[in-house]
């Protein structure tokens, strides 16, 4: 009867391997699988944080963007250093400005149809981009290097 068993052992060798590696593979796939659903119901939990949903929340609506473009109508009686004073542009640039437009156009002689674009980098108030509308097809494009 040992005999028999030995013989029907050693005949069916591959198969009882094959078993086992099955069984072995199953249990590895069950483990991985019970590790992933606890990874993701931590990351679940972690994202349904309603503090942490608070937090990015009022961190996200109390950014406020670095360039700020002002769109200027130019009104009756206004010059152009007071148009660019209203937006806190120091001395120095708007000579820079009315230096470099002095050359292209009358800047005391401004229409009231006129229009000036204006990038501000709100970190320095420093101008990125001046825009002035000469005419309708017309404008003269000053921008800064950084």
């Amino acid at each position: 009867m040992l005999n028999k068993f030995k013989s029907s052992l050693s005949k069916n060798i591959k198969i009882l391997g094959l078993i086992f590696l099955i069984i072995f593979t199953v249990i590895i796939v069950t483990l991985t699988n019970y590790q992933k659903k606890i990874s993701i119901n931590e990351y679940n939990n972690f994202i349904d944080n309603i503090y942490l949903k608070k937090t990015l929340n009022e961190i996200i609506n109390n950014l406020e963007p670095r360039y700020k473009k002002y769109n200027h109508k130019i009104k009756s009686g206004e010059t152009f250093d007071k148009i660019l004073n209203n937006y806190s542009i120091t001395k120095e640039e708007i000579n820079a400005i009315k230096q470099s437009l002095s050359k292209k156009v009358n800047i005391n002689k401004l229409n009231t149809k006129q229009k000036i674009q204006i990038i501000l980098d709100k970190t320095n108030n420093k101008i990125k981009e001046f825009v002035f509308q000469i005419s309708n097809t017309q404008k003269i494009y000053l921008s800064k290097k950084q």
